[in-house]
């Protein structure tokens, strides 16, 4: 929140910022994924590559690319940007 006076200081504005909510894993529950494929989304919507994924979950990137393609199914969706705006659009964190 910011507030901003012209230069005479006769009129002001109060400038507002919304912020999305942090996410969390817990968040995403209800899509109805497994954990895992829970798991694997919430660091897709991080960022994270299928190898950096690989590594935080200690599984094989084959493993996680699997568990993308069952996340896709489920979903509805082609590609992992796809998955990530279907998610927050479902959980009504963003809108169409």
């Amino acid at each position: 929140m910011r507030l901003l006076t012209e230069p005479g200081g006769e009129h002001y504005l109060l400038l507002l910022e919304e912020r999305p909510p942090p996410l969390s894993v817990g968040v995403l529950a209800p899509l109805g994924l497994t954990s895992r494929e829970t798991e694997v989304l919430f660091w897709v919507m991080q960022g994270k590559t299928n190898l950096e994924i690989a590594t935080i979950l200690e599984a094989r990137s084959r493993t996680v690319q699997k568990h993308l393609e069952r996340i896709y199914r489920k979903l509805g969706v082609e590609t992992r940007t796809a998955a990530a705006r279907q998610a927050l659009e479902m959980l009504g964190l963003l809108k169409r």
